[in-house]
């Protein structure tokens, strides 16, 4: 069988769909794989902070368009970055195996920053989160990839630190860069973080068939619960909605966290139930966000900050002055 895979271009997006092919081959040795590179636009545009885009699924758009164009058979996602709701007629095929969700601190460990730290991150969940543990530190919003973002905290006028997914740096070899991991019971990870997701084309049965054999149910239902819970709240990904799952036997829990933009608030809930009923778990969580006030947190908050993004006297909208 011979599968097109299309793959955003940069080394972590690449080392990931490698993974996949990996796995295919593993269990099918005559698969011929190949590897479509696709600019997103969110690599196209390197200086927005990402929730100013305006667009659900900046980086998976372009790749799911050549989907739907018929120029490749399956793509590879950071599945945290995959829109709940998929375009028409496509189908997320597999979740494999999950590695390691935690977010991590690059350059200094929490105890150790100094007061008033410059924290680097593109992410409002983790500008949020990390004002919530430390609302001391000055946080500096940052874009790019891995290894320039690692970058950041070394030479002159570096960052303290930086929060990156430990996934990421673990698929580019980069482990050792990782100061210090974060407790996910107070620094709660994004939907479906150090999880892949392939997607198809609905039609394509017999891939499908393919695919489903390097699936992982564990981490299938722990994202299907999560991504379901995000749905719920009508929260796209770029928001500061934080999750963290556990076991016990078949019974999955996922327990997920609102935070407001300035750390000031935090609302918590939780789902509890079968695996085999994942959806209807993340559901749960999302109604008692909603119950605690969590979709009215996420709201004003966003207003508040983004407030800050309006057009200065030259006519760019530039972020906040911290």
């Amino acid at each position: 069988m011979r599968i097109r895979i299309g793959s955003r271009r940069s080394a972590l997006a690449r080392a990931q769909t490698q993974h996949v092919i990996d796995l295919i081959k593993a269990r099918n040795p005559d698969a011929d794989c190949r590897i479509h590179l696709i600019q997103s636009g969110g690599d196209k545009d390197r200086v927005s902070e990402f929730h100013q885009f305006g667009v659900i699924g900046v980086f998976t758009k372009a790749i799911e368009e050549s989907l739907v164009q018929n120029e490749v058979d399956m793509v590879v996602h950071s599945l945290k970055d995959l829109p709940t709701t998929l375009a028409d007629g496509m189908a997320l095929a597999a979740v494999p195996a999950r590695a390691d969700p935690r977010d991590v601190l690059c350059g200094q460990t929490l105890m150790a920053l100094p007061p008033g730290a410059r924290v680097g991150t593109g992410s409002l969940r983790r500008r949020a989160q990390i004002l919530a543990l430390r609302p001391d530190v000055k946080v500096e919003p940052i874009r790019g990839n891995v290894p320039p973002r690692l970058k950041l905290t070394k030479g002159a006028n570096a960052l303290d630190a930086v929060i990156l997914a430990k996934a990421g740096l673990d698929r580019l070899d980069l482990g050792m860069e990782i100061a210090e991991a974060l407790d996910p019971d107070v620094f709660p990870y994004a939907v479906s973080q150090g999880a892949l997701g392939v997607e198809v084309r609905a039609r394509d049965k017999e891939l499908i068939g393919l695919l489903k054999l390097i699936e992982d149910p564990r981490a299938r239902a722990e994202c299907d619960a999560e991504r379901a819970m995000l749905h719920a709240l009508g929260a796209g990904c770029s928001l500061p909605v934080g999750v963290k799952v556990a076991w016990e036997g078949d019974t999955l829990t996922v327990s997920a966290q609102v935070t407001a933009l300035d750390g000031s608030e935090r609302i918590l809930g939780t789902g509890r139930g079968p695996a085999s009923d994942a959806d209807a778990v993340g559901q749960a969580c999302a109604a008692e966000l909603r119950r605690k006030g969590g979709v009215k947190l996420l709201e004003t908050s966003y207003r508040a900050y983004y407030h800050h993004f309006r057009l200065t006297q030259d006519g760019e909208a530039r972020p906040p002055a911290e």
